[in-house]
């Protein structure tokens, strides 16, 4: 009777741990995707300068169609992309092309010295470090997840709700100015 008593205390006391452990789990998910929220409302704001920038470049260089036909396709790529891979991927296509279009301005003292693009350039800037932000926020609590996830007890309890180990955002945008790009262009050169 007593060895019943110790086996029956003893699968409670299992039952118990591996739903802590399962709970732990789903907060962490729950982190990740609240986190990931955060990202999504910066990248949005992103998205909404976007069409500004291109109609104030548009104005002052007018025979740079291809920098401003790349970047309404990224824009496009960037605002209609869904799942965490595919995201990074336009959003790491539009960062790009709004480096481009701010070497670009350098070409142009009219439009660097434009007050709606200096605007825009200010907003940017200010969008671009909340996304840092909340891209850092995000990655962290992926960290949590993941060590959860792959560390013990969440290898034991991890196939129950079907967690999986979940990839950082990365979204790293070059800043360019026109001599950088001239000197990347004589690297690529001297590369091929």
């Amino acid at each position: 009777m007593t060895v019943a008593y110790i086996g029956a205390g003893l699968g409670v006391a299992f039952l118990a741990w591996a739903a802590f452990a399962f709970n732990a789990l789903v907060r962490a998910h729950s982190r990740v995707n609240e986190s990931w929220s955060g990202v999504d409302v910066q990248l949005r704001r992103r998205h909404d300068l976007v069409p500004n920038l291109v109609e104030t470049v548009a104005a002052y260089a007018q025979h740079e169609r291809a920098v401003m036909e790349a970047m309404n396709r990224a824009y496009e790529t960037a605002s209609t992309s869904s799942g965490r891979r595919g995201r990074q991927a336009a959003e790491y296509e539009l960062s790009e092309s709004i480096a481009d279009v701010r070497a670009l301005a350098e070409r142009y003292p009219d439009l660097k010295a434009s007050e709606g693009f200096h605007r825009l350039q200010l907003q940017l800037a200010e969008v671009d470090g909340e996304i840092q932000y909340a891209r850092r926020i995000y990655n962290s609590n992926v960290e949590l997840y993941n060590s959860r996830v792959r560390g013990f007890p969440g290898v034991l309890v991890r196939k129950l709700g079907g967690f999986r180990a979940m990839g950082y955002f990365e979204l790293n945008p070059v800043w360019r100015s026109a001599a950088d790009e001239s000197a990347t262009g004589r690297h690529e050169a001297a590369a091929a």
